[in-house]
């Protein structure tokens, strides 16, 4: 495996403590930080200039743009006109390659045959199918630090995954699993999830309309509502947070905690959601 470092020349920052974005159908660009927080920092992003949307990164107008681990939004100088898969810390370029993007925003190529034979993609991770004529799958997981591992997760067949999520999936047997930002992967027997319905980035809605959110250390939470949320009604899903269909905007923290934000925006014009 060959690493190359490719830390790139700041053109561009966006000074906010951001920990994903939201681009309105005017090029307004919101963001949230960890703490579950939504600003507007005057920001501007032509929608539909937008290649590809990540959780921490997008790509626009050829360049990549990433966050750190404090908000920071900073563009490389590097062109990218094509790409084949993303997650939410990673996508998978036009030559195979692995572009993780770790918390301090540097990003990171990384090669490997593996790579070429990735058959589905969640948030975190990944399956790659490396034989063709044989049923293996195996998982692969992407850190917050910009690594990437191959897992063997007892009692997990990577093939029977069949709900791809942000920082969890669920199988075909019913059993949830969650990613941390780590990379590890644990399941979760004790906690009774139904088929997964929605999905957002970290967090989903089963099909008895629970709404579970999961921490940066895969803690899977049931948290406490906001008053005005009906899960009914929640129309579009982020990374970290969620919209209904009057506009209001929730947003789930590190820990999981879920919280109700106001801006003075129409967010029912939200173009490009980071996911």
């Amino acid at each position: 495996m060959k690493n190359f470092l490719l830390a790139g020349a700041m053109l561009l920052s966006f000074n906010a403590f951001s920990q994903s974005y939201l681009v309105l159908n005017n090029g307004v660009t919101l963001t949230t930080d960890k703490s579950g927080f939504i600003y507007d920092f005057g920001n501007f992003i032509l929608p539909y200039k937008v290649l590809a949307n990540g959780g921490n990164f997008l790509i626009a107008e050829e360049r990549l743009s990433t966050v750190d681990e404090h908000g920071f939004f900073y563009t490389k100088s590097e062109k990218i006109k094509k790409y084949k898969a993303k997650g939410q810390n990673y996508f998978i370029n036009d030559d195979n390659d692995l572009v993780t993007i770790d918390s301090k925003g540097f990003f990171y190529v990384l090669e490997d045959k593996a790579f070429k034979k990735a058959k589905s993609f969640g948030g975190n991770y990944f399956t790659v199918k490396p034989e063709d004529k044989k049923p293996g799958v195996d998982l692969y997981t992407v850190s917050s630090t910009g690594n990437y591992f191959k897992l063997n997760v007892e009692g997990l067949n990577p093939a029977d995954i069949v709900v791809f999520g942000g920082t969890y999936f669920q199988t075909r047997t019913g059993m949830t699993y969650t990613v941390t930002k780590d990379g590890f992967v644990y399941a979760k027997p004790e906690v009774k999830v139904k088929a997964i319905k929605r999905t957002g980035g970290n967090f989903f809605i089963d099909a008895n309309n629970f709404l579970y959110t999961v921490s940066e250390e895969g803690f899977l939470v049931l948290p406490v509502l906001p008053a005005n949320i009906k899960v009914s009604q929640i129309a579009k899903l982020g990374s970290n947070y969620m919209i209904d269909n009057q506009g209001r905007i929730f947003v789930v923290d590190k820990t999981g905690a879920l919280y109700e934000r106001t801006i003075d925006h129409d967010l029912l014009n939200t173009k490009v959601l980071s996911f």
